[in-house]
């Protein structure tokens, strides 16, 4: 946007795009999870963390799915909007809350700083779903969040 100031709270992380391939996202559409083609780095490469949009860019929300492999440690960080996850697959680990497993569902305030998410023994997938549009904005983990509860 013409006169748009980058905020310096987030992430200039590497920047992930929509795969080739997998169902029409679009709106009033049958998209089954499993269905979703895997998201893809700048550079081309696939994400260690198995990214898959399941919905498209016009929609107010992400909706998306991550697999962390066995033992996968994130690093700490926050989210701008509200995020809710549901444990799909595995074991998921969020240090300082706790072990969810299939069927749990979480809930992140917007600005909470947290982590490491972390996968158990048979990594994990997980459904994320926040306001915003794909990739989901990520708070840079030097900066202070809007708001901190820890």
């Amino acid at each position: 946007r013409r006169g748009a100031r980058k905020d310096p709270t987030m992430s200039d992380a590497p920047l992930w795009t929509r795969g080739e391939g997998g169902p029409d996202l679009g709106p009033q559409r049958v998209i089954h999870i499993d269905d979703a083609a895997p998201a893809v780095l700048t550079d081309g490469s696939t994400p260690r963390i198995g990214l898959r949009p399941l919905v498209a860019d016009d929609c107010d929300f992400v909706v998306m799915t991550f697999e962390f492999p066995p033992h996968y440690a994130g690093v700490e960080h926050w989210h701008p909007e509200d995020t809710v996850y549901i444990v799909k697959r595995g074991t998921f680990i969020v240090e300082g809350e706790g072990t969810f497993l299939p069927g749990d569902l979480r809930w992140v305030k917007a600005g909470t700083m947290y982590g490491p998410e972390r996968a158990g023994d048979d990594g994990c997938e997980v459904i994320l779903i926040t306001k915003g549009s794909f990739p989901p904005a990520n708070g840079d983990p030097n900066a202070v969040p809007p708001q901190r509860t820890r």
